[in-house]
């Protein structure tokens, strides 16, 4: 189990979405990605896409409104803690 940290851009995105009802389904995807990253960020579903430019892994949320990218990185080598740097839309 690792401990999240958020960037003001992630918890602000999450907090937008939680005061708009309409988007509540995109917030259950994205939170129930948050999960499986906190209960095992060396599962390979958490690493399937690696970003070298920025330094980062990043997790594929799919939604009818568009897919979405969860942009992570480990702060140690044990993934005990883990730092969201972003919730984005997937470009």
């Amino acid at each position: 189990m690792a401990i999240l940290y958020f960037s003001d851009q992630a918890n602000d995105l999450l907090d937008e979405l939680e005061e708009t009802p309409s988007r509540h389904d995109l917030l259950g995807r994205i939170n129930s990605t948050l999960d499986m990253l906190e209960a095992d960020p060396l599962d390979a579903r958490c690493r399937r896409r690696r970003f070298q430019n920025i330094g980062c892994w990043g997790i594929a949320v799919i939604h009818h409104e568009g897919d979405w990218l969860i942009l992570w990185e480990e702060r140690d080598e044990a993934c005990a803690e883990v730092d969201v740097r972003a919730i984005t839309r997937d470009p």
